[in-house]
């Protein structure tokens, strides 16, 4: 290049710096906030060559993907907080308690049109011969019954979860908790 073309490339990225910054250039330094730190030396670092030999002085270089490799990132699960392990395991099983509910609602539904329960309760009649009597198996004793197991479970699996993150806890201090690898898909 000559130098009126390296000029006019140096005028126009100069130019073009100024449209950019505009609508600050006239902001001076003792308006900004102080206990924002100056970002006006900082560059973007190019990617590295790989080093054969670290030298033992010097920090360990960080080499940019090259395009088409995956990134890769290994984390370890150190510690779970009991409080949103409570949290979380209370909504998971209040919307299991409702899927519960649902499911014996259809069942109940699905046998009740096949006339099992009418089958069961009049042989039952028929057994105990009392004519008041409603049968063994009503539309409430199902429900009821589904409601209170499905209340223990929601209680259960709470308290077990929440119990667990202490234990895991416990185990990872130990042990030093679980390593994942996180990765780009394929």
């Amino acid at each position: 290049m000559t130098g009126g073309a390296q000029g006019s490339d140096r005028a126009a990225a100069k130019a073009k710096s100024a449209v950019i910054d505009g609508p600050t250039r006239h902001i001076e330094r003792k308006d900004l906030a102080k206990d924002l730190p100056d970002l006006s030396s900082v560059k973007h670092p190019t990617p590295a060559a790989p080093v054969a030999a670290e030298t033992p002085h010097a920090s360990p270089v960080v080499v940019a993907p090259t395009a088409g490799d995956a990134l890769r990132a290994t984390v370890q699960l150190r510690r779970i907080d009991p409080w949103s392990m409570l949290k979380v395991s209370a909504v998971i099983s209040l919307s299991l308690f409702f899927v519960w509910m649902i499911a014996v609602g259809l069942l109940y539904g699905v046998l009740a049109g096949m006339g099992v329960w009418d089958r069961l309760n009049s042989a039952f009649t028929d057994l105990v011969s009392e004519s008041g009597s409603d049968g063994l198996i009503t539309v409430g004793q199902v429900f009821g019954y589904a409601t209170v197991i499905g209340l223990a479970n929601m209680i259960l699996m709470t308290a077990l979860a929440t119990l667990g993150a202490f234990i895991y806890n416990l185990c990872s201090d130990l042990v030093g908790g679980v390593q994942v690898t996180l990765a780009d898909p394929d």
